[in-house]
């Protein structure tokens, strides 16, 4: 029995805290979300998210993202929620996570 393993909105805290709330990346990753619902790739699961650690700067930040392609799940649903939303996430569920990144509206509406 398979069921989603973790919510967008826990990527987007992670990603603020590891980052040490860098906006670039905070925005970045609020994309790979939208991209993810729109362009129908529910394989969203934990392994295709990841950090880098720059040793020079001693920071943490995002990575490139990767394994982004039209995918379904054999039980239908996103591996990622978006706001409790596996099976058909819409704008209402990617709104709400980027409001609770803290977010401004005219980057979550557009």
């Amino acid at each position: 029995f398979n069921q989603p393993c973790m919510d967008y909105n826990d990527l987007m805290k992670l990603t603020k805290i590891l980052t040490n709330n860098n906006w670039d990346d905070i925005d970045n990753m609020y994309r790979r979300m939208c991209f993810n619902v729109y362009a129908h790739n529910r394989d969203d699961h934990a392994k295709n998210f990841t950090y880098i650690y720059d040793e020079e700067n001693e920071t943490w930040r995002l990575s490139p993202a990767y394994d982004l392609t039209y995918s379904n799940t054999y039980y239908g649903e996103h591996t990622t929620t978006v706001a409790g939303n596996g099976r058909n996430p819409g704008i209402k569920e990617l709104t709400e996570v980027g409001v609770n990144a803290g977010l401004k509206n005219n980057i979550v509406k557009r």
